[in-house]
C-alpha cells in the first residue's frame, strides 16, 4: 500500500501544470494578448481542476473497494484495489478539470475577439 502512495506521489509531482496559452490567429489583434489571455486564465481558475481530481479519487476509490470485495478479495487486497482505484480516477478526474479549464480560456478568448486555432 505504501508503495502505491508513493508511486502516485512521485507521478502527480510531475503533474504540475502550466497556464493554458491557446494558439490564436495572429491577423486578429483586437486587444493585448498577454493581457488577454491573462485575465482569461484567472476566469479559468476560478474553476479549480483539482476539485474533479478530489471527487475522481473518492469515486474511483469507492468502486474499486466494491469491486474487490464483489470477486472475494479481503483486507489489504481490497485496500490495494481501493488504491488503484483512487489513482485512477483522481488522474481522470484531473485530465477533465484541465480540459474544462481549457476549454473556459479557449471561450473568454474568442468572446474578446480572438479566432482560436488550437485549444
Amino acid at each position: 500500500m505504501r508503495t502505491i502512495v508513493l508511486g502516485v506521489a512521485l507521478l502527480c509531482a510531475g503533474c504540475a501544470q502550466t497556464p493554458y496559452r491557446p494558439i490564436v490567429d495572429s491577423g486578429v489583434s483586437r486587444g493585448n494578448y498577454e493581457d488577454d489571455v491573462m485575465d482569461c486564465q484567472q476566469l479559468a481558475a476560478q474553476r479549480p481542476a483539482a476539485a474533479p481530481a478530489a471527487s475522481g479519487a473518492t469515486i474511483g476509490a469507492l468502486v474499486g473497494a466494491l469491486f474487490g470485495l464483489a470477486v472475494g478479495l479481503d483486507g489489504d487486497d481490497v485496500a490495494e484495489v481501493a488504491a488503484w482505484g483512487a489513482v485512477s480516477g483522481g488522474i481522470n478526474g484531473a485530465a477533465y478539470g484541465s480540459a474544462v479549464q481549457q476549454s473556459i480560456v479557449a471561450r473568454c478568448m474568442e468572446g474578446r475577439g480572438y479566432y482560436v486555432i488550437a485549444e
